[in-house]
This record gives C-alpha cells, structure tokens and sequence, in this order.
C-alpha cells in the first residue's frame, strides 16, 4: 500500500504543472505593451513608445524612450531622418549601456515638421553610433492627456476633449 500511494503522489506531482498551465502559444506568452506610441526591438536600441507629439498641425516634437540593450557599450543617437519631414538633428543623445533616455523630458526636443495632423503616421527613421538604424511609422497625437507636459511644446489639456472624454451637459 505505501508503494502505491507514494507512486500516485509522484505522478500526480508530475502531471499536476501540464494540467494546470495555459498551454503553448497562448496569449500570456506574449509581449503586450497597450501604448499610443510605436515599437522597435530590431537592435541593441529598443525604441519604445515613439510618437510625434503636436500643438498644431505640421508642427510637433519627437519622442520616445531609447532603451540600450546592450551591456558592454554606450550607444548614441546621431540622428533622425522622415521622407518629407524636417527634423532637427539631436544633440549626440548617448543612451548608457544598459540604460535609458526619455525624450519626452529632455532639455533639447526634437523638432519635427511637415505636412501632418494628429490621427497621421509619419515616417521616421533612427541611425545610431553602431550603425543600426529603427525604421518606424510613428503616430501624431495631440499634446493633451499623457502628453500634456511634453517639453519644446506649450502645456496642453489634462484630459484630451474627444469621445467619452468629453464633458457633458448630464455631468456624465
């Protein structure tokens, strides 16, 4: 009796991980990053969460947070190009190794300008000191909501007037 019971507490003990997990290829082993802005983890510099931020159109700021993944070197941001936009050149944004930046909160924007409106995807293309380049459509969004307080933009609403944000006349 002891043998059998201490067989079944094995196997039961065995099975129990199998029965009890999702399965694979199942949704919670993915990445699931709910953002605004858009996504680049093709290099050792992931670029997270870029979007063109503007106070009006054909006028805005790029940003986005530049993770390096790297462990062993600093990498720089030389610059930053979009087929029909003018952007200013950053100032030789180094990004720590194993560190980040956040260009919503630096003290020199990147200007961007051209032909576009909030709701627009533009054309922005990274280049970094280990000759890696991000090549993404990054969305335009208003400066109001999260990004009310962008730096190189005057201060906009904290809550964008738009859909169910909208206050109306019920209070509601």
């Amino acid at each position: 009796m002891p043998r059998r019971t201490t067989a079944l507490a094995a196997f039961a003990l065995v099975l129990a991980p199998v029965l009890s997990s999702c399965g694979f290829e199942e949704a919670t082993d993915f990445e699931n990053n709910i953002i605004v802005g858009a996504n680049d983890r093709s290099g050792e510099v992931d670029v997270l969460a870029a979007v063109v931020v503007s106070a009006e159109d054909g006028e805005g700021v790029f940003v986005a947070t530049l993770t390096n993944t790297s462990t062993t070197e600093p990498i720089t941001l030389i610059g930053i190009t979009g087929e029909g936009l003018t952007i200013t050149e950053p100032s030789m944004l180094e990004v720590r190794k194993g560190g980040f930046v956040n260009l919503a909160e630096g003290d020199t924007p990147i200007e961007v300008s051209g032909d576009f409106e909030a709701g627009n995807y533009v054309p922005v293309t990274l280049e970094f000191s280990n000759g890696e380049q991000a090549v993404m459509q990054v969305p335009v969004r208003r400066n109001c909501g999260d990004y009310a307080d962008v730096s190189g933009l005057p201060d906009g609403e904290d809550v964008c007037p738009s859909g169910n944000d909208l206050m109306h006349e019920g209070d509601h």
